[in-house]
């Protein structure tokens, strides 16, 4: 299994986005699939740190990655204010393009399932699926 541990605000979010591409290639993801890993975990690890942190310095994050059998999975644990996926609208995807709210929509676009679990005494417990092959 491998882990990363990071503190910090936003300038943990590119540390977060090429840990996730190597430890994606490393455990068998096509390109494309690393590029889709870096793009959810970067989205997320945004998220994270402006919601749940609201961006201050300090965010604790925990990921960590495996591959079972087919199939590579990233976690990826805040310990900020939980976050409950049913109140995230989706976003406008006609007419003028806003600024933000695209990060879950594009997560779910790229990856086979994601989850949330909420249940944790504080923070909030997000899980990247992705199968190996197309």
């Amino acid at each position: 299994m491998h882990r990363l541990e990071v503190h910090g605000g936003s300038e943990i979010v590119p540390r977060v986005r090429t840990w996730a591409t190597t430890v994606a290639t490393e455990l068998g993801a096509e390109p494309q699939a690393a590029a889709d890993f870096a793009l959810a975990i970067s989205e997320a690890c945004t998220n994270i740190v402006h919601h749940a942190y609201f961006d201050r310095p300090g965010s604790r994050l925990i990921l960590t990655a495996e591959r079972n059998g087919e199939t590579i999975i990233m976690r990826m644990r805040d310990f900020g204010d939980k976050f409950d996926p049913a109140h995230v609208p989706p976003p406008k995807l006609e007419g003028e393009p806003t600024v933000g709210g695209y990060g879950v929509y594009l997560m779910h676009q790229v990856m086979d399932d994601v989850q949330y679990i909420t249940d944790h005494a504080i923070g909030t417990e997000l899980i990247l699926i992705r199968r190996r092959t197309n």
